[in-house]
């Protein structure tokens, strides 16, 4: 059954991670490695989710 809004579990989760990670990064001024500490996560799976997400060519 698909969540409210009509979203799986993956949209919905792929949505609040593209969310999160655009506005970490506005508020780093675009810096991915400050970006990357401020989420907790290392830089390189940073920036593969954000390629998967469609974040990053």
């Amino acid at each position: 059954t698909p969540l409210p809004g009509g979203l799986g579990l993956r949209a919905a989760t792929d949505a609040f991670q593209l969310a999160l990670i655009e506005q970490t990064l506005a508020a780093h001024d675009g810096n991915w490695a400050a970006t990357a500490r401020a989420l907790e996560l290392d830089g390189g799976n940073l920036h593969r989710l954000a390629k998967r997400l469609g974040l990053k060519a």
